[in-house]
Parts: C-alpha cells; sequence; structure tokens
C-alpha cells in the first residue's frame, strides 16, 4: 500500500525540480536585465526580490505535495518508531497547499501577489507550535499517542483534527479559486472559451480527490488507498503533459490574464487622491522626464499595481499610459522651444522625456500641426 504514495511523492518531486529549475532561469534573465542601471530603478530591484514566494510558489507546491506523501509512505511502513521526532511534520504543510494553490492560480493569471498575503501563512506557522507540543520522543509514544492527554482530549484527535483542518483549508482555497474563475466566465464568456472546461474538470477532480482524503481521515480508512491512487493518477498527468510541453489547460494564462484585466480593480481606493499623486509627480517632480519611465514603475510611486493604474488612467481621465506621459512631455517641449530660443532641439527632446527624435518629430507634428522648428519660429 505505501508504494503508491512512495511513487506519487517521487513524481512530485520531479515536479518541484522542473518548477524550480524553469523559475530559477526565468528570474536570473530578469536579474541580468535589472542589473543594467539604464534599465531599472531600486523599486524595481526590491520588487523583484520581494516576488520569490510568488515566483516560486509552483515548485513550492509540488515540493510540499512530495512531502506529504512522503510522510504518508514513512507512516504507512511504520519507518516513526525510528525516527519519531519527525512524526506530525505533514501537517503544517498541509496547511501550506491550499495558499500555495491559490498564489500559483494568481501567478498564472497575472495576478498580484498581495491577493495572498503572509497572513494566510499563520495556520501553518501555529500548528508547528502545536505539533511540537504533542510530539513524540520516541516510538513508544508514537505506538501510545491515543493514550496521551492535551485539554482533556486524547492528542490523537488532536492530529485528526488539525489534517481535517488542512483538508477543509484546501477546499476553501479551491472553491475561491472557482468562485472567481466563474465569476470571469458570466462576466466575459468569450475570453474564457477555451479555458473554462478543462479548468472546470480539474478543479472538479482534484476536489473529489480531497473529498476521498477528508472521508479516509475521519470516516473510512479504507478509501485512503483510492485517495491516493487519484492523487497519483493527476500527478502522472501533470508530469507527462509538462514533459510533452503541452498546456494543461489550453490559452490559461492568456485568457485569465484577460479576464482579470477587464474586473475592476480599483475599488476601495480613493481615485481622486490618486489623481492629486499623478498631478504631483508630473508637474512637481517632472517625472516624466525620466526616459525610463514604465506604467510599472509609476504605478509602484503610488502604491499601486500597474492594472489598477492603468484601469484609472483609461476609465477616469480617458486617456492611455503612454498618451498620459506624452502630453506632458509636449507641452514641455513646446515651452522650451518658445522660451529657450538658444537651445538646441536635440536637448529639448531628451530635456522633455523622449528618446527617439523620430518619435518626437512625429508626436509633436500631430499635437501641433507643423514641425518643431516652424513652431520656434512663429514665437521668434
Amino acid at each position: 500500500m505505501f508504494l503508491i504514495p512512495f511513487a506519487g511523492a517521487i513524481v512530485s518531486f520531479l515536479l518541484f525540480l522542473s518548477h524550480w529549475l524553469e523559475t530559477y532561469q526565468v528570474r536570473g534573465k530578469q536579474y541580468n536585465k535589472n542589473r543594467n542601471p539604464s534599465y531599472v530603478s531600486l523599486s524595481n530591484l526590491v520588487k523583484f526580490n520581494t516576488n520569490l514566494l510568488y515566483d516560486y510558489s509552483s515548485a513550492l507546491l509540488f515540493l510540499i505535495v512530495s512531502l506529504v506523501q512522503f510522510h504518508m509512505t514513512a507512516e504507512f511502513a511504520n519507518s516513526f518508531s525510528l525516527f519519531p521526532y519527525l512524526f506530525g511534520f505533514h501537517i503544517p504543510l498541509l496547511l501550506l497547499i491550499g495558499p500555495l494553490c491559490y498564489l500559483y492560480f494568481e501567478k498564472m493569471s497575472n495576478g498580484s501577489i498581495d491577493k495572498v498575503p503572509f497572513i494566510h501563512l499563520v495556520p501553518s506557522i501555529l500548528s508547528i507550535g502545536f505539533i511540537l507540543l504533542l510530539r513524540a520522543t520516541n516510538g513508544n509514544d508514537i505506538m501510545n499517542l491515543g493514550q496521551s492527554k492535551f485539554w482533556g482530549q486524547s492528542s490523537e484527535k488532536w492530529i485528526f483534527l488539525l489534517l481535517g483542518l488542512g483538508v477543509v483549508s484546501i477546499f476553501f482555497y479551491t472553491s475561491q479559486i472557482l468562485f472567481l474563475f466563474v465569476k470571469w466566465r458570466i462576466q466575459s464568456k468569450e475570453d474564457l472559451k477555451t479555458s473554462f472546461p478543462p479548468f472546470l474538470r480539474l478543479i472538479v477532480y482534484t476536489t473529489s480527490i480531497t473529498f476521498l482524503f477528508l472521508i479516509a481521515q475521519i470516516f473510512y480508512m479504507e478509501v485512503f488507498l483510492l485517495a491516493c491512487s487519484g492523487l497519483f493518477l493527476l500527478l502522472i498527468y501533470i508530469f507527462l503533459q509538462r514533459t510533452n510541453r503541452f498546456e494543461m489547460i489550453p490559452n490559461f494564462e492568456t485568457e485569465t490574464s484577460v479576464a482579470r484585466y477587464k474586473e475592476s480593480r480599483t475599488k476601495g481606493i480613493d481615485i481622486q487622491h490618486v489623481i492629486k499623486r499623478l498631478d504631483y509627480l508630473m508637474n512637481i517632480e517632472h517625472l516624466y522626464t525620466n526616459e525610463e519611465l514604465t506604467l510599472q514603475t509609476l504605478a509602484s510611486r503610488l502604491d499601486l499595481d500597474s492594472h489598477q493604474l492603468s484601469e484609472i488612467l483609461n476609465h477616469n481621465l480617458g486617456i492611455g499610459f503612454r498618451n498620459y506621459i506624452n502630453e506632458f512631455r509636449l507641452e514641455t517641449a513646446a515651452k522650451l522651444l518658445k522660451e529657450n530660443p538658444g537651445m538646441t532641439i536635440i536637448r529639448i527632446i531628451y530635456a522633455s522625456g523622449f528618446n527617439s527624435k523620430s518619435a518626437f518629430h512625429t508626436l509633436f507634428q500631430k499635437k501641433y500641426g507643423v514641425t518643431p522648428q516652424v513652431y520656434r519660429k512663429n514665437f521668434l
């Protein structure tokens, strides 16, 4: 019986290695890019480092699933009589599976790390202390776990309670993912046309396996083998899809990103305050003169994510980010042309924030109807 969770643990560990190596390579490329001082600011470097959990969420998820199954294997093989201190270590890990699933979903759909704050890790951290209180010090303690008492209840009951809490936690997070996905589907049917059916099947199958584990743990232990087999088949399927470079859910990242982008992200944000801060950054700090200014950089100055800022610019100011910045740059260039006749046009171009002469001339003539040279002559 222990061979099935053992095989599942091996497959999970291989998936962990695959996701970890892929993420490591991607982050390495991003880091090398960020080391270029002409490309990135300090805020982007900080953001790069703080997204560690977010970026490695898939790798951590498969690692934890692997460790939980190794614990199952050891339990079936009665190995904890040799390593009593390791008994129960799967419970804190089990409580991490739900938050990591949600974080992985956020990552795949281009969400924000703020959607799963670190407070979601608290149950897992607290359970570590609880397990230490119930820990066995030798093999006999494990065999007699049901006879030891804690707060009037046997230690075995507390273990079962924590295991049940871990499974309920997985139910909770997967239901949140399903609710969000169904909401997007209702709001924009075309956006999730190809990814919705396979995603729904995956969620239903995963939830069924989780339910079987809950039944096995609380009511009928004979179902445990069926649950382990179901989990093993799921992991094999994911592994084969990844090995053959097939999309398990076609167009998932693309379609969910579109659906997420269309959903309002500005609820609870004082938009007028944001607009005032934008005005300050543009008119007082002249942030637009930075040639490398990006939507993400400006959003970080406003304590927003890029999607929120984009929505505010488009819906509240009726203008996209690039046009918004170029308006300030063009007005500055026009002012310099009028007030500084001795300043060369090339200096004016860079002083106003443009990094392309051709783009400047095209945009300037489109806005003012004449070339910069003619515009200056009109004020001499």
